[in-house]
């Protein structure tokens, strides 16, 4: 966390997929486990030329600058075009499609007043066809990966869909932050989150940090959707709305050495309401105190608890190694009972030459993780896994290379991933989350890969001519390649895209 002190005209911005690199190449003492992590933008620069050619190229839309007081504002506009070799299936059975493509049109705002208190807030339109293996899971799951439910399907024509989000920062001292938010956070050193990723949706949340010497201690209090029907909702869902629970997250992070970071994980699931829609609310789940508070709600239903470490080590300066190990039950090896994960991977900066970055890592659940007795305590979001969106039972590793010279940039994505599917709709194997853990097909032999053992290979090739580096807009062009195969079936995706792009949202299809 940069010291703000002082500082009257400056915004505040977030790191996210594109500007992450940064954050690993500084020698002083950094917090990066909990992001997002807050720095100071730039977005006070100003530029010579023309108005058209300013705002095109190098600023904001909107600046209003004031002592004190800042705001800058745009307007976005994500779109592509693309072709795939597998039809976009429809409701109908007619007007299929194999031409992906997405429109979005929205806006971002954020600024300050003084130095201690930050906003933010965007909003989206959005029309989309998808690729054939995501068209599935959106259908099926009846939400966007990473993004909201959708108002409807359009078949061939798309599917419709809002997004926004809004952040409230303020800091009082150096000491303390308070994030009030509806929006993504994440855990961890890596690509991946074992522990809490930005793969799901957004979610109303209450973030409180307290930084003093080597130690922060972060709390949040939050707020999911247990469920969403699959099919289409009936008149008496939409009038009593969704099923929702609590979650409590605690960090606890050590700066032993500058180089050297270790944090205590917990996460608690509680129901919102008990099978009668009535609330099942104890007041031990709003407890500040990390491992302090009950095990159930009024009703006698267990919450969902999980702990883990996180530890990163900074090799060299831009070089760090870092782990993950989260467990949901540590029982008797072999059984079911023994639920946990783990990460391992390295990042670097800078590889050879500037601007080159590369990632390694490695991921592992076991079968059952995540899952509990009830939607109302596993670890999901909006038909979504809140860590990992393989679920549960799998094997993978990713390695990530992107490269940025000037205004071009160029990514490239391989990822290979083993995991145990279920046979039918009736076996539970241990991989999807949402099914209740009671209905589990093994007991005392539980096998990593059990159940139908898959085989998924992806691919993804971008390039990138950057137009605007404030708001990220750009030409872009990109191939995606993906294998998931398995003796019951083989499901081959070919994907080519370009389009004119812009955002700094970070949108997930590697799955």
């Amino acid at each position: 966390m940069h010291d703000l002190k002082g500082q009257s005209n400056l915004s505040l911005n977030t790191y996210n997929s594109w500007t992450i690199h940064q954050l690993y190449k500084q020698d002083s003492i950094v917090f990066t486990t909990w992001k997002p992590i807050l720095y100071i933008d730039t977005a006070a620069q100003h530029f010579e030329g023309s108005w058209a050619k300013r705002k095109l190229f190098h600023e904001h839309l909107l600046i209003l600058q004031k002592p004190g007081f800042n705001i800058y504002g745009d307007i976005i506009s994500d779109t592509y075009i693309g072709s795939s070799n597998r039809t976009i299936p429809t409701s109908n059975g007619k007007r299929s499609s194999k031409n992906p493509s997405m429109n979005s049109r929205g806006y971002r705002i954020f600024g300050n007043a003084g130095t201690k208190l930050w906003f933010e807030t965007e909003f989206y339109e959005n029309q989309g066809k998808f690729p054939a293996y995501v068209d599935s899971i959106i259908r099926r799951n009846r939400s966007v990966p990473g993004q909201p439910l959708y108002k409807n399907v359009g078949d061939a024509q798309g599917i419709d869909y809002n997004y926004s989000t809004a952040r409230l920062v303020y800091m009082p001292n150096e000491h303390f932050l308070f994030d009030l938010g509806y929006g993504k956070n994440f855990i961890g050193d890596g690509y991946r989150s074992l522990m809490l990723s930005d793969w799901a949706f957004n979610y109303p949340y209450l973030r409180i940090s307290a930084t003093w010497n080597k130690l922060r201690y972060s709390l949040m209090f939050s707020q999911y959707v247990s469920e969403v029907p699959r099919g289409r909702d009936t008149i008496e869902r939409n009038r009593i709305g969704y099923k929702r629970k609590w979650g409590q997250t605690f960090l606890l992070d050590w700066n032993i050495h500058k180089k050297f970071t270790v944090s205590l994980f917990e996460t608690v699931m509680w129901p919102d309401q008990d099978s009668m829609r009535r609330k099942d609310v104890n007041y031990s789940m709003f407890s500040p105190i990390m491992f302090a508070h009950g095990s159930k709600s009024p009703s006698g239903i267990s919450n969902n608890m999980m702990a883990g470490l996180n530890a990163s080590y900074r090799v060299v300066k831009g070089t760090t190694i870092y782990a993950q190990a989260v467990a949901d039950n540590l029982g008797s090896s072999g059984t079911w009972k023994s639920r946990y994960g783990l990460q391992l991977g390295v990042r670097s900066t800078d590889v050879l030459t500037p601007g080159l970055n590369l990632l390694a890592e490695f991921n592992t659940a076991r079968p059952y993780m995540y899952a509990t007795s009830s939607v109302n305590t596993n670890y999901s979001h909006l038909n979504q896994p809140l860590a990992h969106p393989l679920g549960a039972n799998f094997r993978e590793g990713i390695f990530i290379a992107d490269y940025s010279y000037k205004r071009f940039w160029f990514r490239l994505e391989l990822l290979v991933s083993k995991y145990g599917d279920d046979s039918t709709s009736l076996h539970n194997y241990g991989r999807d989350i949402f099914k209740n853990i009671a209905t589990r097909s093994a007991e005392d032999d539980v096998k990593m890969l059990q159940g139908v053992k898959s085989d998924l290979l992806f691919g993804d090739f971008k390039a990138a001519y950057i137009l605007n580096d404030k708001t990220n807009m750009r030409i872009e062009a990109g191939l995606t390649l993906r294998n998931d195969k398995n003796s019951l079936r083989t499901y081959k995706d070919r994907f080519f895209y370009i389009g004119l792009r812009s955002s700094f949202r970070n949108l997930f299809y590697d799955f």
